[in-house]
């Protein structure tokens, strides 16, 4: 660990996700790596990718338990049978299972699973934000203020949508971004001079919704559902102002980490390895 931090990180969604599901050496190494700073934050829009990846899927898997009866077989169907296009489902649904395995029945998996996806369910979001010091909600995404309803237990549950445009009007964040309209212009025209090597899919899609949103004067930015298309680059501008990034995706982070002036820590994947930092001070970063 490096000896000193900034006094506050931001936790992007691959951070809190990986809290949530992953194995116990993960998590534990999360936990001591947040340990080192005083403050830790994170936004509207991470937790409701959150809702979308973590709490759907958990509402999902409660499905299969009610209609296959069996830990077992829900297991053996999230593994084997789910399609090949559901492959982020399955990396979200099974280490959730896996968690309940060790010492018991069948029976007693298939209880266990059902009481524990849906504790997740009914009391997700409350953990979520009490797990952090501060949620920030600077670009007023509309459902990651809509709290998920439980209409029927273990069996009915109300997310609302994912999608700016289902809010009848509510979503403000194309107001919100007007209000960034700076920002927003200065970070485009970063964007649009980025070297090939660092550009990836996910920030080719801010750049053109940046661009779009910019060019319509910030009018009917419903109709772009950046929560679903960019939530990259609307994590990214509720994170300014925070010194540091924590988070598994470096790709994506490299740009607007270098963009904002925060330096970015890197968690593996292999609970087992070491965090890689790279200090604002040190750029240009290495492309993996």
């Amino acid at each position: 660990m490096p000896p000193s931090r900034p006094h506050a990180v931001f936790l992007d969604t691959s951070i809190q996700v990986a809290r949530k599901i992953r194995e116990t050496p993960m998590r534990q190494r999360i936990s001591a790596w947040i340990r080192g700073y005083a403050l830790n934050v994170s936004s509207g829009v991470v937790l409701q990718e959150f809702k979308n990846r973590v709490l759907r899927d958990a509402a999902y898997v409660l499905t299969k338990l009610r209609q296959t009866g069996s830990y077992a077989a829900t297991l053996d169907f999230i593994t084997n049978v789910l399609p090949r296009a559901q492959q982020r489902k399955m990396r979200i649904c099974l280490p959730m299972l896996h968690r309940l395995l060790p010492g018991a029945t069948d029976a007693e998996l298939t209880e266990r699973a059902r009481l524990y996806f849906r504790t997740l369910l009914v009391y997700g979001e409350a953990e979520f934000a009490r797990e952090i010091d501060s949620l920030l909600n600077s670009v007023d995404c509309y459902w990651a203020k809509t709290p998920i309803r439980e209409k029927r237990p273990y069996t009915s549950y109300d997310f609302g949508s994912k999608y700016c445009d289902k809010t009848n009007g509510l979503c403000r964040i194309g107001e919100a971004l007007k209000a960034k309209e700076a920002g927003c212009r200065a970070l485009l025209a970063f964007l649009d001079a980025l070297p090939g090597n660092r550009f990836t899919p996910e920030l080719q899609r801010a750049r053109d919704a940046l661009r779009r949103i910019i060019a319509a004067d910030f009018l009917g930015v419903q109709a772009e559902n950046l929560c679903s298309t960019a939530g990259d680059l609307l994590i990214a501008l509720e994170s300014d102002g925070i010194p540091e990034m924590y988070t598994m995706n470096y790709r994506e982070s490299q740009a607007f980490c270098d963009f904002f002036n925060q330096s970015v820590a890197v968690r593996p994947n292999d609970p087992s390895a070491e965090e890689v930092r790279y200090d604002a001070a040190t750029k240009p970063w290495p492309m993996p």
